[in-house]
């Protein structure tokens, strides 16, 4: 007779499971590829296009902080340099704890530094999450297309794919009557979602533009980046590997760093257009790219706030 499994005994187990998958990733790669190997490539990238790439994506995590600025315009006004590092730190925790606990973080924060509610934190980032899914979605779903015989459809497609927010927000009471008094997880998601939809067409407008110009600086950043590493892979190929290395990275599996995650995502992208070890190496060094800009910028916004204080 099989027993239930106890959910707090699983998610006791994911952080010191996760850490033992680090040092075995880490391990993996000095075995198959050695990090000497995979470090030596940065000597042919010229440094002016290292320096763009930092303050472009540094831009990127900038309009992330400026979206949660604006939803809080109240709580947070003349606090930019606080939101951009509660922002940093919110995503450096999620790089080191569980979903459950990187992503618990945030509504403590939230409360603790500017006296947002818990209700409203959480279900701002909720919306967030639904604005930026959808976008990464956006620039994977063109690229692909557009590579495959449905070329044809990928305009239209990508047409009605980002225009879906927009019809989320002008069906939003028809949706939240739907959904009103039902139990379960996804009914409940729904509606806290819906709860944190913004009050106004203003509202709605900037937070859903600036969803669109923090991913597509971040994710062009990428691309422009990995290409460097590999030159001959083309525009779209890459663009979709970037993409799936930010979602890969992004699936409920704890691994801290999102070690091999990321990499993985990029690795399924291109795995059809290239050979297996420059693909692994340039992925490797994208990711190790986006975790040091991450550092510095959490580190920058700290000292900016301290020497401001």
């Amino acid at each position: 007779m099989m027993t239930q499994q106890n959910p707090s005994a699983l998610k006791a187990w994911q952080q010191p499971l996760g850490w033992l998958l680090l040092i075995v990733w880490v391990g993996g790669v000095e075995y198959l590829l050695g990090w000497g190997n995979v470090l030596a490539v940065w000597d042919k990238v010229n440094p002016t296009t290292l320096v763009v790439a930092f303050v472009l994506l540094l831009l990127a995590y900038a309009l992330a902080a400026w979206r949660l600025y604006d939803y809080f315009p109240q709580a947070l006004q003349g606090k930019g340099l606080a939101t951009w590092r509660l922002l940093s730190v919110h995503v450096l925790r999620r790089q080191f704890f569980p979903t459950h606990a990187g992503e618990g973080g945030f509504p403590a924060a939230m409360k603790h530094e500017f006296g947002v509610t818990h209700a409203d934190s959480i279900s701002a980032l909720l919306w967030f999450r639904f604005l930026d899914i959808h976008a990464a979605l956006a620039f994977l779903i063109y690229p692909l297309l557009v590579v495959t015989p449905l070329r044809r459809l990928a305009i239209p497609v990508i047409a009605v794919w980002v225009v879906l927010p927009l019809l989320v927000y002008l069906l939003r009471n028809v949706i939240e009557a739907r959904f009103a008094g039902r139990d379960g997880y996804f009914s409940q998601l729904v509606q806290q979602t819906l709860y944190g939809l913004p009050d106004n067409w203003s509202e709605f407008w900037r937070s859903w533009l600036m969803t669109w110009a923090s991913w597509m600086v971040k994710l062009l950043t990428l691309a422009w980046l990995l290409g460097q590493f590999l030159p001959d892979v083309t525009w779209n190929m890459r663009l979709t590997a970037v993409v799936l290395g930010e979602l890969a990275s992004a699936l409920p599996l704890f691994v801290p760093l999102s070690a091999g995650l990321y990499e993985g995502g990029i690795i399924a992208g291109l795995l059809p257009v290239s050979s297996l070890q420059p693909i692994a190496i340039a992925a490797i060094n994208v990711h190790l790219f986006v975790l040091v800009v991450m550092l510095v910028g959490g580190l920058l916004a700290t000292l900016l706030g301290k020497l401001r204080g």
